[in-house]
């Protein structure tokens, strides 16, 4: 819903900040899902090619449509999930007395993809940016599920650790923001996951929302189009 909003005023109402304020709670949102997505699902290599084959076919559509490379948030998300799987990987290896050569294997992956991520976005439109692909990596920092960890260290895995995470992550998202102030209202989304009880929808909508993505983006671009032309 909030990512609608947002659309709707980029496309028809760009004058009106309302919109856009509004908009500004979605991608905090997204990215608190992309972490929890990434701890509890049972498949985790089809989570990350879902996401990613998804993405790289609005990629694809744009690329043909608009002449552009335009990565959009499932890219985003993409680069993300790896890097939440690398990190989780290196902490299982350290807190489980892995094998040196795996702990030195995963955090050099880790740091290779993060470095890749952060020269891709300086070369290619990548939607949020570096900082945008790092706020699900640093809420996922103290995901310490089925990692034997001491207790003087697994009472940072919960709810509260998360959202502290995820309001420092914002801070640097909305400094390089191009919104300027307007990215500020993010916070907001901190907040309203206080309501978060952690538990499982009682609606399974995940594959509805993957579908109300592109849906809702080309019903505003038919619109938009339609009134272009009548004014005409």
């Amino acid at each position: 819903i909030f990512m609608a909003f947002d659309h709707v005023g980029v496309i028809f109402f760009p004058s009106n900040d309302i919109f856009r304020i509004i908009g500004r709670l979605a991608f905090p949102l997204f990215a608190y899902f992309i972490a929890e997505g990434c701890r509890y699902s049972k498949n985790k290599l089809r989570r990350l090619l879902t996401i990613g084959i998804i993405g790289a076919l609005y990629v694809l559509f744009y690329l043909i449509y608009e002449q552009e490379w335009y990565c959009n948030v499932f890219i985003t998300f993409t680069i993300s999930i790896s890097l939440i799987y690398l990190l989780k990987w290196f902490k299982k290896l350290i807190f489980e007395r892995g094998r040196l050569v795996f702990i030195a294997i995963s955090a050099l992956g880790f740091i290779a993809l993060a470095t890749a991520s952060y020269f891709l976005c300086e070369i290619v439109y990548v939607e949020y940016g570096f900082e945008g692909i790092m706020l699900a990596v640093v809420i996922s920092l103290f995901d310490f599920k089925d990692i034997n960890v001491p207790d003087s260290i697994r009472w940072l895995d919960n709810h509260f650790s998360g959202l502290i995470c995820m309001a420092l992550g914002l801070i640097p998202l909305c400094i390089d923001a191009n919104l300027g102030k307007l990215q500020l209202y993010s916070f907001i989304s901190v907040a309203i996951l206080l309501f978060y009880n952690g538990g499982v929808g009682a609606k399974k909508l995940k594959y509805m929302f993957y579908i109300f993505y592109p849906a809702h983006l080309v019903i505003i671009e038919g619109i938009s189009i339609f009134l272009s032309l009548t004014s005409q």
